[in-house]
């Protein structure tokens, strides 16, 4: 089989990744071996890829928005059979044992395997995930494959985002920054009933969240939101954004921060800004709440806007993502 394999963290623009024939791969007792149809290209890719973030695996094959169909099976597993429709997230097993498994927080497994991060992920013809960490995909019938990759990552983090602001109908939401996982926000904000404001630096996103059903936009770093926000997300890894946002929100609102990375952050008004409000972070993502938002993905009006690259042309890909060239919000690839 042949895969991109990332050797040594560089900058994209020196093409770290290499197109190798590698060894077949072969399921464990407990593992779905899946033939890639698309992986979606994610920004964690490139920070994985540059060194923003450590490797926990090299070499490593990156790429956690998949989409492909089960290719063989190991002899425990039965929820999946031979040519089923598979999807695979960043969240690819836990241990099933510690404490925050037996609650339902696989996220927070100290043993948890994450796809293209600490085991091979998709920018391969196959790839492996545990039984119990792969989407059946099967009941999903509206969506194009390409559709159904990004939801894999901005998808699935997107709505464990949401579902972190504990947000019922009615209520005020600012979305800081507008990317792909962004735009699935605004999707489920809306299908629940909430206000949303998207505060973005860029026109053409600030025009894409109106068309996709934003009640207001606005650049936050100018001026404030037009009312007051009971909850707010920051995708931007700016940590200046963190004071910004706070002095617009209610007295008891919650502030989402949900990239992996973050500038430094500093608040130098805490009665103002921070007291009674309440700060978390997306810490990996849920499985459960995964397969809430498949269920609801074909109610969602889903017409984002996709670029499709071969696997060999996965490094245009990423440099266009780097450089805010894609045409469109999310990038793909076709194996």
């Amino acid at each position: 089989m042949k895969g991109l394999v990332l050797e040594k963290q560089d900058k994209i623009e020196n093409n770290p990744l290499k197109l190798m024939d590698i060894e077949d791969l072969v399921p464990g007792k407990n593992q779905v071996k899946v033939k890639v149809k698309y992986c979606g290209i994610c920004r964690t890719d490139l920070h994985t890829i540059e060194g923003d973030i450590p490797l926990k695996k090299s070499p490593i094959i990156v790429g956690h928005e998949i989409v492909g169909m089960v290719d063989e099976i190991g002899e425990n597993v039965k929820s999946f059979k031979k040519g089923d429709l598979v999807g695979i997230s960043w969240f690819n097993g836990s241990c099933g044992k510690c404490k925050f498994c037996k609650k339902g927080k696989t996220n927070f497994c100290p043993e948890i395997k994450l796809t293209g991060w600490n085991v091979d992920g998709g920018y391969a013809e196959y790839t492996l995930v545990d039984e119990d960490a792969a989407f059946n995909l099967n009941g999903i019938k509206k969506l194009d494959l390409t559709c159904l990759a990004p939801i894999l990552c901005p998808g699935i983090a997107g709505y464990n985002t949401f579902k972190l602001l504990e947000a019922p109908k009615n209520m005020a939401i600012g979305l800081i920054g507008f990317g792909p996982t962004a735009y699935y926000v605004l999707k489920v904000a809306k299908y629940f009933g909430n206000k949303v404001y998207v505060s973005s630096r860029s026109e053409y996103h600030r025009n894409e969240a109106l068309r996709n059903g934003a009640d207001f936009v606005g650049n936050i770093y100018e001026e404030k939101p037009p009312f007051k926000l009971d909850g707010a997300i920051i995708f931007p890894p700016a940590g200046d954004l963190v004071e910004i946002v706070l002095e617009s929100m209610e007295p008891d609102g919650i502030l989402v921060l949900s990239g992996i990375t973050m500038s430094k952050i500093i608040i130098e008004n805490y009665h103002e800004n921070l007291w009674g409000r309440t700060i978390k972070t997306l810490y990996h993502i849920n499985k459960k709440e995964g397969e809430e938002f498949l269920k609801l993905v074909e109610n969602l009006n889903l017409d984002i806007e996709i670029e499709l690259f071969k696997l060999e042309n996965a490094v245009e890909g990423l440099k266009k993502l780097k450089n805010g060239k894609l045409k469109g919000m999310n990038g793909v690839i076709e194996i």
